[in-house]
Formats: structure tokens, sequence, C-alpha cells
């Protein structure tokens, strides 16, 4: 069955979130640098951050999506996924801005460490929304079968090519 991709990325997000707040309830009884308790904690914050970006999108009135009369439910996926994309993006922009004019060492640490945690966020959904037709494409041209490479990197552009298109769309 086919999983929305921002579901599976929310699980993702929820592991990380509890494998760090373990790290940091271990790190603090054996009293480890407390900057490095700081930078978990502060990942703990954008990591919930994002995934409360996630749950409003995914909890959007479900009539809204079905008003959009004939639009595939791979298509809203599709859609929500860009939105989040570049929800990020934008976030990751404005972090960039803060930084480039930032003069204080925490701070940059922080939206360091902050930019970091949301690309390796976008990392992971880019593994869920490419990762089995890369290694397809990789295996099949590992057995020389480059007839089906082809067929799959032409899928795989298809489906970039309909991102592209509903990101132009939201866009409008």
């Amino acid at each position: 069955m086919h999983k929305h991709k921002l579901i599976e990325l929310q699980k993702i997000i929820e592991e990380r979130i509890g494998s760090l707040t373990e790290e940091v309830e271990i790190a603090t009884n054996v009293k480890l640098n407390p900057l490095y308790i700081a930078d978990r904690k502060d990942e703990i914050e954008f990591l919930r951050w994002t995934a409360a970006v996630i749950s409003s999108i995914l909890s959007r009135d479900i009539n809204q999506k079905q008003l959009q009369l004939g639009t595939t439910k791979i298509r809203l996926e599709l859609a929500d996924t860009v939105e989040f994309e570049n929800i990020l993006q934008s976030r990751i922009q404005e972090l960039n801005l803060k930084l480039k004019e930032s003069n204080n060492l925490r701070e940059s640490d922080i939206l360091i460490n902050e930019i970091d945690t949301l690309e390796s966020v976008l990392g992971h959904l880019a593994d869920l929304k490419y990762g089995d037709k890369t290694r397809a494409i990789e295996i099949a041209e590992a057995d020389n079968n480059f007839r089906q490479a082809n067929r799959l990197r032409k899928q795989l552009n298809k489906i970039q090519d309909l991102e592209s298109e509903i990101s132009a769309q939201i866009q409008n």
C-alpha cells in the first residue's frame, strides 16, 4: 500500500526526536558539555517545528483537497510534498540571511545547526521520494540492463516534471 511521503517523513522525524531526547537525558546525567546538550535541545526544537509544519499540511480540511476535482491522490500528495519543500527552502534562505548578518558566535552556531537539520530533513524526503527509483536504476546499470535503466530514468523524470508543474501552479 502506498504511503504519503510526508507521513513516512514524520515518522522518521519522531524517531529522531525520541533518540535526541534520550541522548540529552543521558548527556545531562553524565554531565557532558552544556553546549553539546544545548545543541541537541535546539535540534529537537527544529525537528518539532518541522513536524508541526507537516502536521498542518496533512491536517488541512480534507474537503478543501476534494474540491480540486479530477486531481489524483498522487498529485495531491505531490502538491503537499512540494509545499513542504518550499516552506523548508524558504526557512533555510531566511536562516542563511540571518547567518550572514550574525556577528555572535553562539547565534551563528544555532543558525548553522538549524540549517543543517532542515537540509537533513529535505535529504530524507528526497530519499523517500526517489530512493527506490534511484536504487533500481543503479541495480539495472550494474546488471548492464540499460533498457530497464532508461525506462526507470524516464519514470523518474516524469515524476520530477510533475513536481515542477505542481510547484509552478502553487506559486501562481
